[in-house]
């Protein structure tokens, strides 16, 4: 199915084959088409033709490592000793020269525009054209489609891991509530512990731990409390959580990924609302945007998607304080392979196809803002992230129900 996807892409977009490369796991993407742990000490390439058989050039030395693919990427398996054979017989492993230069897909990116496809080195592709002439393009879209597009069952262990990370988020307001009403001292990584114990008896897992950040702290977006350093959480203080997990029953099991924001106190002030109600129109109209196109039959692209969230904050005035892009390809791994939401770090011009799934998780960082009824002045960071299921006609948020106001604690 896969090789056939493939194929059905090759020939639908004009291009002869996709030439994957790795040296010593430098190409994860090309290690999980092969189905491959390990590609071995050497350089090897799988060439993908538009038809045909997939078939290997790899160092004569690694034939047992590749003698063991038995998926539908198996194929003959060419062998080179030195690189000066390398080099000449790699115009005839991809069917090069022929009457026209071939158009070949590797993982290049032009530009570097999207470092997380730019698997191949620079030398390698100088290689690829001089020794066969073909004319390289970047493999983005292709590798999307093949790896970030979720099956029915991996959306399903998504949603499960929603389920589980909305309740432990839940518990752990409580349990701050709880140290607060009854003037127990409590700190973020009480916090962060008391989160992954949660993971843990839920058989979940998590590659960090969570974000766990009251008031400047949270203007940091990748802060992360300590054993050795964290902040107390005091009457006052904005709390901002961001955990994510998935189910450990299978790799392929895929994460969600959820922020919320909370005041510890009675009544949110007014600023600190004020500032959150800015991040959640930003991400609904992030939402909405993505949903007209589908139900328009368009497939709009990530920079564009991010453009409009960001749009919303600048227009509030705080675009000084976007610190990231809107949202990140989320699957088996927390970074996964799909399209981002981004016109910030990246422009990211693949489309939001379906059986992709994102975040959107705009976010406003003001390291020293004057916010609260006493005059102190304090950071102040707000995040809000749901996780969106592209489908053919509709777009999913699985990470229900959407913070609408900053909770109040107590």
């Amino acid at each position: 199915m896969q090789l056939q996807i493939v194929q059905n892409y090759l020939q639908t977009n004009h291009l002869d084959g996709w030439l994957l490369y790795d040296f010593r796991g430098q190409n994860s993407i090309a290690l999980s088409i092969a189905g491959l742990t390990s590609g071995g000490t050497r350089r090897w390439f799988l060439w993908i033709p538009a038809q045909g058989r997939p078939s290997y050039l790899i160092h004569a030395i690694e034939q047992t490592v590749f003698a063991g693919i038995s998926s539908e990427m198996a194929g003959p398996l060419h062998t080179y000793v030195g690189w000066q054979q390398l080099a000449e017989m790699l115009p005839a492993f991809i069917g090069a020269p022929g009457e026209k230069p071939l158009r070949i897909a590797m993982e290049y990116s032009p530009l570097g525009a999207l470092p997380y496809i730019s698997k191949v080195d620079a030398g390698t592709l100088e290689l690829i054209t001089e020794v066969t002439g073909a004319e390289i393009v970047g493999s983005a879209d292709l590798v999307q489609l093949v790896q970030a597009v979720l099956s029915p069952a991996q959306m399903e262990s998504h949603r499960r891991a929603a389920a589980h990370c909305m309740r432990i988020k839940d518990e752990a307001f409580a349990f701050v509530a709880d140290a607060l009403k009854n003037g127990r001292p409590i700190n973020e990584y009480d916090v962060q512990t008391f989160i992954l114990e949660r993971f843990a008896a839920a058989n979940l897992y998590t590659d960090h731990g969570p974000i766990v950040a009251v008031n400047g702290n949270a203007a940091v977006p990748h802060y992360a409390p300590s054993a050795a350093q964290h902040s107390p959480i005091q009457p006052g203080d904005v709390l901002l959580i961001d955990l994510w997990a998935k189910e450990q029953n299978d790799p392929g099991d895929c994460y969600a990924d959820i922020t919320w924001t909370a005041y510890c106190g009675a009544e949110v002030p007014a600023e600190v609302e004020r500032l959150f109600q800015v991040v959640r129109q930003a991400r609904d109209a992030a939402v909405a945007a993505v949903r007209e196109a589908i139900a328009a039959g368009r497939r709009p692209r990530g920079h564009q998607i991010d453009d409009i969230a960001r749009d919303v904050i600048d227009d509030a005035g705080f675009g000084h304080a976007i610190l990231h892009r809107t949202g990140h390809s989320l699957g088996p791994a927390m970074h996964w392979n799909g399209v981002n939401i981004d016109n910030v770090e990246t422009q990211d011009r693949r489309r939001i196809i379906p059986g992709v799934m994102f975040t959107i998780e705009p976010g406003i960082y003001l390291p020293g803002l004057d916010f609260d009824s006493s005059g102190q002045a304090k950071g102040l960071g707000i995040r809000s992230e749901v996780n969106c299921i592209a489908h053919e006609d509709s777009l999913e948020i699985a990470t229900g129900p959407i913070q609408t106001e900053v909770v109040a604690l107590l």
